[in-house]
């Protein structure tokens, strides 16, 4: 059969629909990325009200693609099905039964017969038919924060770990594979907790496995940053990048968010980790313009940002998401204003990204390649920055290179030199 695939959202999300592609096409069907599809499967994401919208647009696509095939059927998976059912050519399918998409395709009677089978949220095949370079490892789902802001966990679900024993089994898998970066990945990655491991005892016990490759940790949480999380962030096989999420630089903000931790805290988190690794690719995730929030809390976001030297900021102007708290909270900021902070957000992480970037000028790193374009190729030193070296190198290998500011591009120039 041949099957289209449409996925947004978070880097879960992306995992978990590589590994229902592994499934499918170890069946023998036909991934398209055209309008001959038989299938259409839309991996979806409802976080924000954005991807609410771009959901319902893959939605329509899928449904104009189709109108002339009467077998044709859409399989919408990811946060934007609740529940199993169906509406014309739509099957909804929930997170709960995603890891039964490549059955469902097979036998389509299954689709009727879900509230039967066990629900699971990793029993996945390993992500084995992904690009041979980067590859995202599930370990864990769900949350048990209840920000304010935030629907996660009513459309994830509480917090859950996969089983230790097997995290280490499907590494091992992708390394024999050849992956070269495997990202550990799901909502809250610090909740970690199986079978009496935490995320520092499982980054540990992967960190000692033979061969050349190396670890990334997803985003994080600082409350969950450890401090044996800090001195495992010295090991050779681990990307110096942590995006710790701080949301806003003001206390009085940040307890209106439900956010577990201050200003205060957050400051020294990354003085501590910057200790351990001195430079250590420290980024994170702001949203301005939430409710309540002043001119005087901004600025103690700005210089929060400033303070840390953060080398990239992913900004978000706040936007009510339904069925939050916060969704009902009157006070609300105008969206010039939210441009604005927005914007001088945006100009303060170039600044800081550029400065961050030049303490690479004429120093050796660890690049690995990824792919080849317009006579460059590209990929990322184990500080995670993009490094572009132009000549054509060997895909998924390592490489030591001296590199050199590009200002103009804003990032590395590389030149092989081992």
């Amino acid at each position: 059969m041949k099957i289209r695939v449409a996925s947004i959202g978070c880097r879960l999300n992306q995992a978990e629909i590589q590994s229902v592609i592994t499934g499918l096409q170890d069946r023998g069907h036909e991934l398209t990325v055209n309008d001959d599809a038989d299938l259409i499967i839309i991996n979806s994401c409802v976080v924000t009200v954005t991807s609410a919208r771009k959901t319902r647009k893959l939605i329509y696509q899928a449904e104009r693609a189709l109108e002339s095939r009467s077998e044709g059927r859409i399989l919408i998976a990811g946060c934007a099905a609740q529940e199993v059912r169906q509406e014309g050519k739509r099957l909804f399918i929930p997170n709960d039964y995603k890891y039964l998409i490549p059955d469902i395709v097979d036998d389509r009677n299954l689709f009727h017969r879900l509230s039967r089978c066990a629900p699971s949220r990793f029993e996945y095949p390993v992500p084995l038919r992904g690009t041979r370079t980067r590859v995202n490892l599930k370990i864990q789902d769900g949350c048990d924060n209840y920000c304010t802001y935030c629907i996660v966990p009513y459309v994830r679900g509480r917090s859950q770990s996969k089983p230790f024993s097997r995290i280490v089994s499907e590494f091992e898998a992708l390394i024999e594979a050849g992956f070269k970066e495997i990202v550990l990945t799901g909502v809250m990655i610090g909740h970690y907790e199986s079978e009496g491991y935490s995320l520092a005892d499982l980054l540990e016990r992967l960190l000692a496995h033979d061969g050349r490759f190396r670890i990334h940790l997803s985003s994080l949480a600082p409350h969950y940053m450890t401090s044996a999380l800090r001195e495992l962030m010295t090991a050779e096989k681990i990307v110096k990048h942590l995006h710790l999420s701080l949301q806003s630089g003001s206390n009085r903000i940040l307890q209106s968010m439900n956010r577990p931790y201050t200003r205060e805290e957050y400051r020294s988190l990354c003085e501590s980790v910057r200790s351990a690794v001195p430079d250590i690719n420290l980024t994170t995730d702001v949203i301005v313009g939430f409710p309540g929030e002043t001119d005087d809390d901004f600025r103690q976001t700005i210089d929060i940002v400033r303070s840390v030297g953060l080398s990239h900021v992913h900004t978000f102007r706040y936007s009510p998401r339904p069925d939050t708290k916060a969704a009902a909270m009157k006070e609300t900021v105008s969206e010039n204003t939210k441009t604005e902070r927005s914007s001088a957000i945006r100009t303060l992480y170039t600044e800081q990204k550029r400065a961050y970037y030049r303490r690479f000028e004429d120093r050796k790193t660890a690049f690995l390649s990824e792919r080849f374009r317009k006579g460059r190729t590209h990929g990322f030193n184990e500080y995670y920055v993009p490094v572009e070296i132009e000549q054509k190198l060997e895909r998924n290998q390592f490489y030591t290179v001296k590199t050199a500011l590009d200002e103009e591009r804003l990032c590395l120039r590389g030149t092989v030199v081992g």
